[in-house]
């Protein structure tokens, strides 16, 4: 990675975290979002457009108007896909995982409620955590990772970027009332979560669309989880989370995380 790249990133990561302060802030003023759907967020997760914003920032001065343009259409370069099956792996990944880890509770006896929820309320969720995950991805996937895969290759990339990803979070995981030992695990699974991301992009045709649209079922996922999220343990979310990741290095490798092992050569 140049000099020049690096400063770049720099600053991208800087900005990020400068335009969230007053969205943190917020979140400890005011608390939580109004109570129009029925989880728990605070005010500070307004934020998830912070990413793009930044980004669009830097391209604008870098390039111009046309550039910040170029990016933002990468909201909806959902025709990089070429192989469809990577949007099935975007839309079922999380929900498997949370499958997995709540058989998981339930062989270790962990308390868990009756599963409930509304199937009314799924489209308000995809639609609101797509537009948040829109709001982050162009920023995170479309603007800093492919700098960073330069220098550092995939795995490493998204580890770092996955670090930084979690720091950011930090603040608004708190203000959802959630106790240290909650917050540290569930940092541990943010972080895997952005080699997952980085999996699905790779693959993907490198579509920030498609990023974003995992991101979202991240969240439509966790929400999902009995009952609304509220007995989310993500203790146990780690350790399916980190076979499953285990997995996607040894099979796709870490250079790249696209070189799958037993692929047919033509």
């Amino acid at each position: 990675m140049s000099g020049s790249s690096d400063v770049r990133l720099t600053a991208f990561f800087v900005l990020v975290f400068a335009l969230s302060v007053p969205f943190w802030l917020a979140g400890y003023a005011l608390g939580e979002l109004p109570d129009l759907i029925p989880i728990d967020l605070p005010v500070s997760a307004l934020m998830a457009f912070t990413p793009a914003a930044a980004a669009l920032i830097l391209v604008w001065r870098a390039e111009g108007r046309s550039g910040a343009a170029a990016l933002l259409k990468r909201a909806g370069d959902f025709r990089r896909v070429t192989r469809k099956r990577w949007f099935l792996a975007a839309l079922l990944f999380m929900p498997g995982i949370l499958t997995a880890s709540f058989l998981l509770m339930r062989m270790m006896n962990a308390p868990l409620p009756d599963p409930a929820f509304s199937l009314a309320a799924l489209p308000v969720f995809f639609v609101m955590f797509l537009a948040a995950g829109l709001g982050e991805e162009i920023g995170w996937q479309g603007y800093a990772y492919d700098a960073m895969e330069r220098k550092w290759k995939a795995l490493g990339a998204a580890l770092l970027l996955g670090a930084i990803w979690t720091i950011w979070h930090i603040v608004p995981y708190f203000q959802t009332g959630h106790d240290a030992a909650w917050v540290f695990w569930h940092c541990l699974v943010t972080v895997l979560l952005r080699v997952a991301t980085v999996w699905i992009y790779v693959n993907g045709g490198r579509s920030v669309f498609l990023a974003a649209l995992f991101h979202a079922m991240c969240n439509v996922a966790y929400f999902l989880f009995p009952n609304f999220g509220s007995h989310y343990d993500p203790a146990y979310t780690f350790a399916v989370l980190a076979a499953a990741c285990a997995a996607i290095v040894a099979l796709w490798g870490p250079a790249t995380l696209a070189s799958f092992r037993f692929a047919r050569k033509a």
